[in-house]
C-alpha cells in the first residue's frame, strides 16, 4: 500500500524559500514543480527540514488515524512507550499516563526500555565473544540510514541486532501473541520509518506531539484522570534500560550487563 513518507512537503504551504534545501545535511531535497520536495530514497529521517521550514510546509506524517484504526481492528493493542516520557510528561504520574492511554482504548502500556535492556544484554554477549573490531549500533534508524546510504563502506559494521523498539515489539509478541497490535509512542520521527519497514513487528509509531493532540481531542486531562492499582507497566517495569537514550547510557548499560 502506498503511504505518505514520514516526512513530506505540503506544497500548498511551501513559499519556495529553499531554506530546507540549503540546510539538509544529506542533500535529500530537490526542487520539483517549483517546490522543495523531499526525496525519500535519500532522506535519513532526521527531521531537520521540519525544524528549518519557517512556514511549516515540511510536515511529519500524522499517524493518529492509523492508530485509531488499529484499535478497531485488534482486540489488544499495546503501547511501547519511549523512556523519555518522563521528560515529556514531567510532573505527570506514570499511573495517570497509563490510565490516559488506556482511556484511548489501549490494552496496556509497556516500556520500550525493556527492549533496550534486551539489546544491551545481546551487545554485552557479542562483545564478549569477539576479539576486537569496530561495531556500530543499530539503535537509531536515522544513524543506520545515514551509514547505509552515505557511508556504505561501514555498513557491514552495523550490528545485526534489533533496535530497542523492535526488540521490545518482538518481546511483546512472544509474551502476548502475534495477533496483538503495537504502537510506539516517543519523540523520534524516524521510528515511523521503522514501523514502515517492519510492519510484522511494529504497527504504528506516533510522536509525543501526536499523542498530546489525540488526548486533547478526547478531552483526557493527564493531570486529573483517575487511576487505580492496575494502571502499571506490563509485563513489568524496566530496571536500567531507561538510561538508554541518555548520553552514554547505551554504553553504560552494556557495561553493566556485562559486569
Amino acid at each position: 500500500m502506498n503511504r505518505i513518507p514520514p516526512l513530506y512537503t505540503e506544497t500548498a504551504e511551501c513559499q519556495d524559500c529553499y531554506k530546507c534545501l540549503r540546510r539538509c545535511s544529506v542533500k535529500a531535497i530537490k526542487i520539483h514543480e517549483g517546490h522543495a520536495t523531499i526525496m525519500p530514497e535519500l532522506c535519513v529521517g532526521c527531521g531537520n527540514c521540519v525544524r528549518t521550514c519557517p512556514v511549516g510546509a515540511k510536515r511529519i506524517r500524522d499517524d493518529i488515524e492509523r492508530a485509531r484504526l488499529l484499535l478497531k481492528m485488534k482486540k489488544r493493542v499495546i503501547v511501547s512507550l519511549a523512556p523519555s516520557y518522563v521528560a515529556e510528561f514531567r510532573g505527570v504520574a506514570k499511573e495517570r499516563l497509563i490510565r490516559g492511554l488506556k482511556t484511548l482504548g489501549f490494552y496496556g502500556v509497556s516500556e520500550t526500555a525493556l527492549g533496550a535492556e534486551e539489546v544491551s544484554a545481546s551487545v554485552a554477549a557479542m562483545l564478549g565473544d569477539r576479539d576486537g573490531g569496530v561495531f556500530l549500533s543499530s539503535a537509531c534508524p536515522t544513524a543506520v540510514e545515514l551509514i547505509k546510504k552515505y557511508h556504505p563502506v561501514h555498513a557491514a559494521n552495523i550490528t545485526e541486532l534489533y533496535s530497542p523498539v523492535l526488540a521490545h515489539a518482538s518481546m511483546l509478541r512472544r509474551e502476548y501473541g502475534e495477533d496483538i497490535g503495537i504502537v510506539f509512542v516517543g519523540p523520534c520521527v524516524s521510528k515511523k520509518m521503522e514501523a514502515d519497514s517492519h510492519p510484522d513487528l511494529l504497527d504504528v509509531a506516533i510522536t509525543f506531539e501526536e499523542l498530546r493532540r489525540w488526548l486533547e481531542s478526547e478531552d483526557i486531562d493527564l493531570t486529573t484522570v483517575p487511576f487505580g492499582p492496575n494502571d502499571r507497566f506490563i509485563p513489568e517495569g524496566a530496571r536500567e534500560g531507561a538510561l538508554y537514550p541518555v548520553d552514554g547510557g547505551m554504553i553504560a548499560e552494556s557495561r553493566r550487563t556485562a559486569a
